[in-house]
């Protein structure tokens, strides 16, 4: 503690030579004048540091000793200041250096998403945006209550919501739904209807009502087996339907991409350039072109001001390196053309098949100047039967039939 004390009022490294350098020493402390550090350097001199506001007092101890007294270095921030003293430029960018630190501090300069993942960073920014909550914004004026409510509303996506403000940082951290298909319990009346058209060649009813047999050919949505049931015994009652339906399906997919393209070309050429952005304004540095090449990829990283604490100032460093290119064309072979339909074909056959399995496919490339399509049948056999809740609110029996 007292070493910053003496840093801040400021103290000088002084050389003493006089017949008797202790006496000297016993001279200051018996006088008020308080010293550190001392090192005995031989029979005549000694060096010591003293306060700057009684180094005139040390100077005459040494003299009435019949010595003399020569500063070595001076330190502290009195010393330092003194330096521009005259430098009234300086001063002035210093205090305003430290009014802007401090009233930046009370201002959101940087923001960050956490926990996103079906929806962008930048969607989600937006939509606090259109809050109210920006780049500037007062922290204190921020309401989580209101913000998290009116972003909930925006974002149908999100489950739930807030941000969190740590001096100039603001940090939105986000749930999202966890969207889930929805699940008929046993109890639920529902029918079974068809997931996609086919040729029925299999049905086992476990409940409810057949309405389609083996070798009907049924269209994508229609009833397979109802859960509306009526009997002598019990009348009319609604039942969860359920039953595995198999039928032979017939699939046809096509596909279309260029085979002449565009690529680039790296020259070896860059450039770089620097910006800075305050706030919301860009100012691009001198001599840096706006435009430097007519093709060219940009890289592009940015740096905020900072400094512990989370203090953020609204003042960011751009840096940009601009690569140029020159544009390439060049024509694709047919035999990668074909391989790349094929894969992307097949591909999107199979994800469609989640219940059954591919019994035959046939694969048609045609090729036209600058372009090449293709098309795959294919021939399944596969569940299905998907459960379709009742209705209630329906009206009529026939309804409830189709529905």
């Amino acid at each position: 503690m007292q070493k910053t004390v003496n840093l801040l009022r400021g103290f000088v490294r002084v050389e003493v030579e006089c017949p008797y350098p202790e006496r000297f020493i016993n001279l200051c402390a018996s006088n008020g004048v308080a010293f550190w550090g001392a090192e005995r350097l031989d029979a005549l001199r000694l060096q010591a540091a003293i306060p700057s506001k009684h180094l005139s007092r040390a100077e005459e101890y040494a003299a009435r000793l019949g010595g003399s007294l020569r500063p070595l270095a001076r330190r502290g921030a009195a010393f330092f200041l003194e330096r521009f003293r005259k430098r009234y430029a300086l001063i002035a960018g210093l205090f305003i250096c430290l009014a802007a630190l401090l009233v930046s501090n009370r201002y959101i300069w940087e923001f960050t998403v956490e926990g996103n993942t079906a929806l962008t960073s930048e969607e989600i920014l937006q939509a606090l945006r259109e809050v109210g909550v920006t780049a500037g914004s007062r922290a204190s004026s921020v309401d989580i209550e209101t913000v998290r409510n009116q972003m909930l509303l925006k974002l149908g996506k999100l489950s739930w919501v807030t941000v969190n403000i740590k001096g100039s940082h603001a940090a939105v951290v986000v749930r999202e739904v966890d969207e889930k298909p929805e699940i008929l319990s046993r109890g639920s009346p529902a029918n079974v209807v068809a997931e996609k058209a086919g040729l029925i060649t299999r049905i086992d009813t476990l409940s409810g009502s057949a309405q389609v047999f083996p070798g009907d050919t049924v269209r994508q949505g229609q009833l397979l087996v109802s859960g509306l049931m009526d009997s002598a015994q019990q009348g009319v009652r609604l039942v969860n339907a359920r039953a595995d339906v198999t039928a032979r399906t017939w699939t046809e997919l096509s596909a279309v991409m260029p085979t002449g393209a565009v690529g680039k070309r790296y020259t070896g050429r860059s450039k770089t350039r620097f910006a800075l952005v305050f706030g919301s304004r860009r100012v691009n540095l001198p001599g840096t072109s706006s435009q430097p090449y007519a093709m060219y990829d940009k890289m592009s990283e940015t740096s905020m001001l900072r400094l512990p604490q989370n203090v953020v100032f609204p003042i960011a460093a751009v840096r940009e390196t601009v690569i140029e290119y020159e544009p390439v064309s060049y024509q694709m072979d047919e035999s990668v053309a074909e391989d790349a339909l094929r894969l992307a074909l097949e591909e999107a056959l199979r994800g469609g098949i989640s219940r059954g399995e591919i019994l035959s496919e046939r694969f048609v490339l045609r090729l036209e100047p600058g372009l090449a399509s293709a098309s795959l049948s294919a021939e399944c056999v596969e569940r299905i039967d998907v459960p379709r809740k009742i209705d209630f609110a329906a009206a009529g029996t026939g309804h409830l039939l189709g529905s």
